[in-house]
């Protein structure tokens, strides 16, 4: 497959020229050197001026032609429909010029062999490099010269440039497939960090708010805790602070049990009860984090949106897969998916169902049994050993 070298392609070259194009330009000029001698050995001989002039122009102009096809091929400033065209003239002086000044001018068609390997699209590559070959043949049998070792050398010079030009497509090709991978990798690294973002500081601060809540009524109230309230307030201050630092470097590990008794506090400010039936023993890690991540944004919305008065965690590890649910009694899925609706660039169920999916997990919400709100997530725990064998 032929790929086309963009003026996107730049590396140490000036603007829209990459550095390749001009180390063709110059490799090609000084591969067109030995041309030059044919100039003296024609004036040598009894040849008139005229003769030698028009020779010397077409020489130029051959040459000028093969500098012109390297250059549009490396940089691609020049379609392919350009570059055939070229190679048409160049074709009729390679056969002409052997023709009229004689055999010495046969070193002409391995030059055309090895223009036409980047000068025609690639599947016409072997139909050309024959051509070449049968025109070598043709003008040897016209002009005297070695038939075989001009046919043998055409051969062989086209199919080193054909070579070389496969080598250049897989460059190209793998300098593509570079590009987009690290383009992958920042979109990819960019959704980690607004999906941390989200449920990490969406329940630190949480907290933080009903906090704050607690403490304006004590402080109406007259209460004697409002300095204590306040020093808390100071500590999940600090605790937000920490969060983003590990969600900055990607290093956020989260135990499920920790993350349950840090919201009863959450959910007792916000009047809720919970409850925890958990018998799943121990989990591996990679299993562990993604449970508590949806523990987390779970609970957090039944604090922020559900109005319940109940809320209970459900742990278990059965059938080679950990099961979590969170069920609460408060007013059903239809204000808390409106409220944690998928498709808000990774917030929210969105950004839950990404963790669990990556595992090969499944997640789902609806209604609860007798009313409220249930959200389930799944995970197989074979799904720790694949995580480890693709990092």
């Amino acid at each position: 497959m032929s790929l086309r070298f963009g003026p996107g392609v730049k590396t140490a070259g000036g603007p829209g020229e990459p550095a390749s194009s001009r180390g063709a330009v110059v490799g090609t000029t000084v591969g067109l050197i030995p041309l030059f001698g044919l100039v003296p050995s024609l004036s040598a001989s009894d040849s008139p001026l005229v003769t030698v002039l028009a020779a010397a122009c077409a020489l130029v102009l051959f040459a000028a032609s093969q500098v012109m096809l390297a250059w549009s091929y490396h940089s691609a400033r020049l379609d392919q429909r350009f570059r055939f065209a070229l190679l048409v003239p160049l074709a009729a002086l390679s056969v002409a010029l052997p023709l009229w000044l004689g055999k010495d001018w046969t070193i002409l068609l391995p030059y055309l062999s090895a223009t036409a390997a980047v000068a025609v699209p690639a599947r016409l590559t072997l139909p050309a490099l024959a051509t070449s070959a049968a025109l070598a043949v043709f003008v040897a049998g016209r002009t005297g010269a070695d038939t075989t070792a001009l046919a043998v050398m055409t051969t062989a010079v086209g199919l080193a440039m054909t070579t070389y030009r496969r080598i250049l497509d897989l460059n190209a090709e793998l300098r593509c497939t570079r590009r987009a991978l690290a383009r992958a990798a920042v979109a990819e690294e960019r959704l980690r960090f607004s999906r941390d973002m989200h449920d990490t500081l969406g329940h630190s601060l949480l907290q933080l708010t009903l906090r704050a809540e607690v403490t304006r009524r004590l402080y109406r109230a007259g209460g004697t805790d409002v300095e204590a309230e306040l020093q808390q307030i100071e500590d999940m201050g600090r605790q937000c602070l920490e969060q983003v630092r590990e969600a900055v470097t990607g290093y956020r590990r989260l135990s499920l049990s920790a993350v349950i008794e840090e919201a009863r506090t959450t959910l007792a400010d916000a009047g809720v009860t919970v409850t925890v039936d958990a018998a799943a023993g121990r989990l591996p890690e990679t299993v562990e984090t993604a449970l508590s991540w949806v523990a987390r944004e779970a609970l957090t919305n039944v604090a922020r949106h559900s109005r319940a008065a109940n809320c209970r965690v459900v742990l278990r590890s059965e059938d080679g897969r950990a099961l979590l649910q969170v069920l609460d009694d408060g007013t059903g899925p239809a204000r808390s998916v409106r409220h944690s609706r998928p498709g808000t660039g990774g917030n929210g169920l969105a950004g839950l169902a990404e963790r669990v999916t990556a595992l090969d997990g499944r997640l789902r919400t609806g209604a609860a049994p007798g009313g409220g709100f249930r959200l389930q997530a799944t995970i197989p725990l074979a799904a720790a050993d694949r995580a480890r064998e693709t990092t």
